[in-house]
């Protein structure tokens, strides 16, 4: 049987070096047999220790190519009204944007009730893909009403939106109301995001006010479920 406090011991060890990041997301970690001849204990024992930072998320086994340390998921604050740039920049991630498409159209009932529009309006809506260090993050939808945001389509919309609106139209957000939703990737979205059918999405809806309490913004995002956590924080 496995020496308890040995193992315990190894994933403590193995534990602390990857929260404080001296070890890296992807990085390979030793074989079990390499961990038994560095702490001098059992290949049971390392095994039991390896099990352990499994169960807890913090490894991954690949198979044929080894253990490796888990992808750490990007945590979303949702009691903080910001873009996925600054969310990105905030966790030391590089943000980047695929421009997909841009077109301006007339609103669907629901976007034109969303967003205090009759359905004569004029809304761009705007499809990209939201990548952090190269990686695939998100996908998103924005609804934007043309006669806040005119030319919308003559900016660079691979950088921040919400830079864009601030320093070009002078738009701030000021509160927006959110749901999110557990869904499954169907083809189309798992082709975008790269990966694989039926894996698990986070679908947002995101309501933004500007300083009017006027809504300006509609956003349905879709996050990568292996990549993205949320996390509130409530005082009574």
């Amino acid at each position: 049987m496995a020496n308890s406090s040995l193992y315990y011991k190894i994933f403590e060890y193995y534990k602390k070096m990857i929260l404080t990041n001296q070890m890296q997301s992807g990085q390979k970690m030793p074989t079990e047999q390499e961990v038994c001849e560095i702490f001098n204990v059992s290949r049971i024992t390392a095994r039991h220790a390896f099990e352990l930072l499994a169960n807890q998320g913090l490894i991954v086994k690949a198979q044929g190519k080894g253990t490796f340390i888990s992808e750490k998921k990007a945590d979303m604050q949702l009691n903080v009204l910001q873009g996925f740039s600054l969310e990105m920049a905030s966790i030391g991630k590089e943000p980047s944007t695929i421009f997909l498409n841009i077109q301006l159209t007339v609103p669907s009932r629901k976007i034109a009730s969303k967003l205090d529009l009759s359905e004569s309006s004029k809304i761009y809506i705007l499809e990209r893909i939201r990548c952090a260090d190269g990686v695939k993050m998100a996908y998103e939808k924005v609804h934007l009403p043309f006669y806040l945001i005119p030319d919308l389509e003559k900016h660079d919309l691979t950088k921040s939106l919400y830079a864009i609106l601030s320093s070009k139209y002078l738009i701030e957000p000021c509160k927006a109301s959110q749901t999110i939703e557990a869904t499954l990737a169907n083809q189309r979205q798992a082709e975008m995001l790269e990966v694989k059918v039926n894996s698990p999405l986070l679908a947002v809806e995101r309501l933004t006010y500007n300083k009017n309490n006027r809504p300006y913004e509609f956003t349905e995002s879709l996050y990568r479920g292996d990549k993205y956590k949320f996390s509130v924080t409530m005082e009574n």
